[in-house]
């Protein structure tokens, strides 16, 4: 009987007939620690897209290894090596904050491996890379529609609120200040804050003092949640601009009722969401989760499919679904991939060309404002 399972066996395999086998894809997101929300809603994310589809034509299965960063660059660095030298994954998904990133990409790069980044907009994640690709936007975009909406609604003085300790806030505050003054409009101030802090009372004074129409907060959610709480606590009226670091439900959870009209760029926003693809994605994150998809579990679920849509398209081709070239060089020539937060193309940099949406916190709910084109 087992001779006759190994003649079988043999014979399938010399009429063409490969055996199915695991295509791995490595996650790295920040699953404890400060920025836990960030990894949490990732995950939920992905755990949507790969119950939809995590078997590809020819009949391999796509397993998806994760490891905890904890929103840490060097553990991001460690968790990189790991995937690649000892669970020899064929794609790196992840990930979030663009500082981790910047740790990781060198990495990819060396080894000839694609990394997907769903959600870290510094430019400098991709700058100069060939195997490094993102599914969001980047900040020179995204603070150019923080700046636009704030001068189209008369706002001409800003105070910029930066965390020196993060390459995502530092790099878009540059973008809202080049966007903001070319508009029109004129810095005030530039108040520096550091990731971990709790007491805001010396920038508040500072933002007092300078009196501005708009203050453009450019980190993330722990931060912002405190710094308004704070600022309104000492009376501080004007009203807040953020990024996609600080649409998160921590935001409201923690500032209560002082994150108010606290208004935001994002990539996703459900009320939006108008395509089947992003339609069937909600309904199914309403299903499972009974509560409102988010931006960041949406964007982990397109870069999913991405990698999935190149690895499809290795196998047409007819190489193999785990080939890292061919997965590179199809994730970095995607066209018109029919995303849930959007339609999404890769240009020459591994950059995602896709638009943006405007959200405001309205009775402790993201509400939808309106939608920019790039």
């Amino acid at each position: 009987m087992r001779k006759f399972a190994s003649i079988v066996a043999a014979g399938l395999l010399f009429s063409g007939v490969a055996m199915a086998k695991d295509v791995k894809i490595g996650v790295v997101l920040p699953l404890t620690g400060q920025i836990a929300a960030f990894g949490e809603t990732s995950k939920k994310g992905l755990e949507i897209a790969y119950e939809k589809n995590h078997t590809l034509s020819n009949g391999d299965n796509i397993k998806l290894i994760y490891v905890d960063d904890r929103g840490d660059k060097v553990e991001a660095a460690t968790a990189v090596k790991k995937l690649l030298n000892k669970d020899k994954v064929a794609v790196i998904l992840g990930e979030v904050a663009s500082s981790n990133s910047m740790a990781m990409a060198p990495i990819a790069e060396k080894n000839k491996t694609p990394m997907i980044t769903h959600a870290s907009t510094n430019p400098r994640v991709t700058k100069g890379k060939k195997y490094v690709t993102r599914a969001c936007f980047i900040d020179p975009f995204q603070g150019a529609v923080m700046a636009k909406y704030a001068l189209d609604n008369g706002m001409k003085k800003a105070v910029v609120v930066t965390d020196a300790k993060q390459d995502y806030s530092v790099g878009l505050s540059k973008a809202f200040k080049k966007a903001y003054t070319a508009g029109g409009g004129e810095i005030v101030k530039t108040v520096l804050i550091n990731s971990g802090d709790k007491d805001f009372n010396a920038q508040v004074t500072a933002i007092k003092q300078a009196n501005p129409d708009i203050i453009a907060f450019t980190g993330y959610y722990p931060e912002a949640a405190l710094l308004v709480k704070q600022a309104r606590d000492m009376g501080v009226k004007t009203p807040f601009i953020g990024a996609d670091g600080v649409g998160f439900p921590e935001l409201v959870e923690i500032a209560g009722k002082a994150a108010e009209g606290f208004m935001y760029t994002d990539h996703f926003n459900e009320a939006a969401a108008t395509t089947p693809e992003a339609k069937e994605y909600v309904e199914a994150y309403h299903k499972k989760y009974n509560k409102a998809a988010d931006s960041m579990g949406a964007l982990a679920a397109d870069a999913y499919g991405m990698i999935l849509s190149a690895m499809e398209k290795c196998i047409k081709e007819g190489k193999a679904s785990d080939d890292k070239e061919c997965i590179n060089t199809n994730l970095r020539n995607t066209k018109g991939y029919k995303g849930i937060t959007g339609e999404i193309t890769i240009n020459e940099n591994g950059d995602a060309v896709k638009s943006a949406v405007v959200n405001e916190v309205k009775d402790g709910k993201f509400i939808y404002k309106t939608t920019v084109n790039p």
